[in-house]
């Protein structure tokens, strides 16, 4: 810096110096030409009386002093003293009469002031006052141009020793503080109250506060580093999986529990990249669900059991998954959502066993008579709804107490197993297989209304038959006996037989005793008029009551 200011400052001076002295040296020559035409003037007035006597009195000697006295000064070149009658005395070989540059200067009378006698012409040495004139101006332009440059010297020095020199000290100290150590740089002397006492006071402050920033920083990054590496161990080794998906359901990043998870959906080598709703079932309706996290105020976390799709061969996998929505800093924009998931496989099988034990009988597997009764309330809502024939079938096995009592209780409870597939094999999915209790057994099922007569009514006894004939054939032992089995069945429809659920299975329990009283081993329909004949029969047959009362506690033992 030192160098540039002293170049910048020897540069100014130069140019001033030139053009000052340039400026200057004109204004001196026309200065000094100025004074010395101005000096031949004086001279001439001052010799002016003595030339009026010479002149009056015609005396050639004294005119000739008074010319050579004025021809001996360096600024007259030439000199004529002219009278009106025909005197004149000139310094030179001819007269100055029609020549350039010639002062002259009027004589009077010295008796009469204003008759005019003659002059004094004098012509001034151009030449001399010329060289005269530039000496002076150079010798004055040198020292203009010395005077300019002694004081840019100065100046520079004084610049040098009051702000380059201070400035130097300054950055060189300044380039020797390391960041984060308690260094100051100390104000030069006589400089604590000037700008460069404040600038270094400045840079004490900015050096303290960046210290004091770089601790901070330091200290956070500390408490950074140890977070960190306690959140890298809980997402690394946390044994529910984590991960988080984007506005796609694009997984951006998974812990490695996550993954373990998946590898029974996926046999893959990364996850990352891939859309987390392709490992459910109900892949669309979960894509629902999750826009309507993203775009709703109220729904910030909310748990679901979901069902992953497995590899081939592999057991059913069922995770709970706790969404949660991870807001931008105004709490405005859902950027991701945050999945965590628990694999429940084995709680979910034991609550679907549980459920399934608790609404299935333990023997045949099929609904028992308590969530029978429930669904059955759930299928008569829905005909009501649809404008649906419900048709009930009550079905008891024939001489069911005969098997117990001769081939074993083991026998008889294979017979009830072999019974209950063989109606699941008859029926739809859809439709309803109950055991109601004993060897008694319900089934449900939808018709058409419409056309009830000549459509459903044909198949509803197709299906009746069907059913009879399934029930009808013998039941093969493992040890290589076979039993010899029938079923009485008994046929009523809602709402042709009953309003009600009650009301439809009275019918149809009224159904399988007339099928019973006809033969066993065949289905009727429910009709009153026949219902009524049965019953005027059963008040005079004090044994078919007999054998009624044992048949239902039986049906309580079993």
């Amino acid at each position: 810096m030192y160098f540039k200011v002293a170049f910048a400052i020897a540069l100014s001076a130069a140019l001033v110096a030139v053009l000052s002295s340039y400026f200057f040296y004109f204004e001196q020559l026309e200065r000094n030409e100025q004074d010395s035409r101005e000096h031949v003037n004086q001279l001439s007035r001052t010799i002016e009386k003595t030339a009026s006597i010479a002149v009056y009195v015609q005396d050639s000697v004294l005119a000739r002093e008074i010319i050579d006295g004025l021809a001996i000064n360096d600024v007259v070149s030439e000199v004529e003293l002219i009278s009106e009658p025909g005197f004149s005395v000139f310094s030179g070989e001819k007269t100055l009469i029609g020549r350039e540059g010639v002062s002259t200067l009027t004589l009077y009378n010295p008796f009469f002031e204003e008759e005019v006698i003659g002059q004094l012409k004098i012509l001034p040495n151009e030449a001399f006052i010329d060289h005269n004139a530039k000496d002076a101006a150079v010798n004055q332009a040198r020292m203009l141009a010395l005077l300019t440059v002694v004081t840019a010297i100065l100046v520079s020095f004084i610049v040098h020793k009051t702000l380059t020199s201070p400035l130097n000290r300054i950055t060189n100290k300044f380039e020797g503080v390391i960041p984060g150590q308690d260094s100051h740089i100390s104000v030069p002397r006589f400089h604590q109250k000037d700008e460069i006492g404040r600038l270094v006071n400045g840079i004490n402050a900015l050096v303290s506060s960046l210290n004091q920033s770089i601790d901070s920083e330091r200290n956070l990054r500390e408490k950074t580093q140890v977070l960190e590496k306690k959140f890298r161990l809980i997402f690394e080794q946390a044994s529910a999986g984590i991960c988080l998906i984007d506005s796609e359901n694009l997984l951006v990043t998974a812990n490695p529990a996550f993954e373990r998870i998946i590898y029974k959906s996926h046999s893959i080598a990364d996850a990352i990249g891939l859309r987390l709703t392709d490992w459910f079932y109900n892949k669309r309706q979960l894509e629902s669900f999750l826009a309507d996290i993203r775009q709703s105020h109220n729904l910030d976390t909310v748990a679901l059991d979901l069902k992953m799709k497995t590899l081939p061969g592999s057991p059913d996998c069922w995770v709970h998954c706790l969404f949660s929505k991870v807001l931008d800093e105004d709490k405005q924009t859902c950027l991701m959502i945050e999945v965590l998931m628990y694999d429940v496989t084995e709680r979910t099988e034991r609550e679907i066993n549980t459920r399934f034990e608790a609404d299935h009988d333990g023997l045949t597997h099929l609904k028992n008579r308590r969530a029978g009764r429930r669904s059955l309330v759930e299928l008569f809502d829905r005909a009501k709804e649809n404008d649906k024939i419900a048709v009930i079938m009550n079905i008891d096995l024939d001489n069911f107490k005969a098997i117990n009592d001769i081939y074993g209780h083991e026998a008889g409870d294979f017979v009830l197993i072999e019974v209950g597939q063989r109606m699941m094999a008859v029926f739809r999915n859809d439709d309803l297989c109950i055991r109601w209790g004993g060897d008694e057994f319900v089934v449900a099922c939808y018709f058409d209304s419409a056309d009830f007569e000549r459509r459903s009514l044909p198949a509803i006894e197709k299906l009746a038959s069907e059913l009879r004939l399934a029930l009808s054939e013998n039941v093969n032992l493992s040890c290589g006996g076979s039993i010899e089995i029938g079923a009485s069945i008994g046929i009523a429809m809602y709402p042709q037989h009953g309003g009600t659920l009650e009301s439809v299975l009275s019918a149809a329990d009224s159904a399988m005793y007339v099928s019973k009283q006809g033969g066993r081993n065949q289905y009727s329909i429910f009709d009153s008029k026949l219902v009524g004949e049965l019953s005027s029969c059963d008040k005079n047959d004090s044994k078919a009551q007999s054998q009624n009362t044992d048949r239902m506690n039986q049906d309580a033992n079993d």
